[in-house]
Parts: structure tokens; sequence; C-alpha cells
């Protein structure tokens, strides 16, 4: 079971500002670079952490301002990449430079949404409370109206019963 994501966003092309002007028309069009994310799958932590530091080595350039011959000592405001660190400060848990934005997730709660259905019953009820909350008293004419609401409501609960009734009856039919 997949359990470790890493997630590599490129920006190649985001920060090209350059545009093409239509005078005539009056137009000024900007190119725009999509990148689909890289999206790799691990069921092991220790093999996605391994994974994780090898790619973001292969992905960082260091800056020509940092070199000093073999060694590698970051100046102010150096393009290199940042990686920041999980809360045990042991392993590296995002990379970000100009050019490279990658991830390490772990999968943890997964969100539950109720049918369709039942969220449609549930923002009607929301706004007929909503509804009797702004008027504190109903007049004559309000209340006539929320009876004719109910009896449409209750006719059309009836015809649904009574539609899934005989489905159900054809259905046991053919079941002889």
């Amino acid at each position: 079971m997949v359990k470790y994501l890493i997630i590599h966003n490129k920006h190649e092309g985001c920060y090209d500002y350059r545009c093409f002007e239509d005078h005539e028309n009056r137009r000024r069009l900007t190119s725009i670079t999509i990148n689909p994310p890289k999206i790799f799958l691990f069921s092991d932590k220790e093999e996605a952490q391994d994974f994780f530091n090898d790619y973001i080595n292969e992905v960082d350039v260091v800056d020509p301002n940092c070199k000093d011959g073999e060694e590698v000592e970051h100046v102010d405001y150096c393009t290199c990449g940042i990686v920041e660190m999980d809360e045990e400060g042991e392993n590296p848990v995002l990379f970000y430079n100009k050019r490279n934005q990658i991830f390490f997730m772990e999968i943890a709660a997964q969100v539950f949404l109720p049918p369709q259905n039942t969220k449609n019953n549930i923002e009607d009820m929301n706004l007929t409370n909503r509804l009797i909350r702004r008027c504190k008293k109903l007049d004559l004419e309000q209340k006539k109206k929320y009876v004719e609401l109910g009896k449409a409501c209750e006719a059309s609960m009836q015809a649904s019963a009574s539609s899934e009734a005989s489905a159900n009856d054809s259905a046991g039919e053919d079941d002889k």
C-alpha cells in the first residue's frame, strides 16, 4: 500500500514575463507554461527518504558565487536550493529553489464525503432554518407558504415511495 509520496513541481517558464502585444486589437498576451507534477509513490519510508535525498541532490544547482574550489560556502541571496527538515530535524521534507519544489509527504487522514443526496438534504434544512431564523414571527401568508411547502414535500415523498414499491414488485416478479 502506498504510504509516502514525493511530489516534484517544476517552474520551467513560469518566470518568463515576456508578452506579445497586438496593437491593432489592443490585446496583450502572456505565454503560460503548465508543468504537470511528477509523483513518486513508495510503501517504505526508508526507501522513500533515500530516493528523496538522492533526487534533491540531482535537482539542486549550486550557485557559482557559492563555489570555492571544491567546497561550497553559501553566500547571502544565493540561488541554491533550500531544504526544510521534519519536526525531529533529521530528515528533509521540502526542497525548493528558483525552478523546483519537491515535497516528501506521508498519507494521513482520508476525507470521506456524504452522498450528494444527503448533502442536498442538509443544505435544504439549513436554508429552511435560516429563513425561519430571519423571520421571528411569521405572518399568515408565510405560514400558508410553509404549509404548502410541507404538503409538496409530503407528496414528493409519497410519489418516490410508491415508485420504489412498484420497482420492488416488478423485481420480485422477475425473480419468480
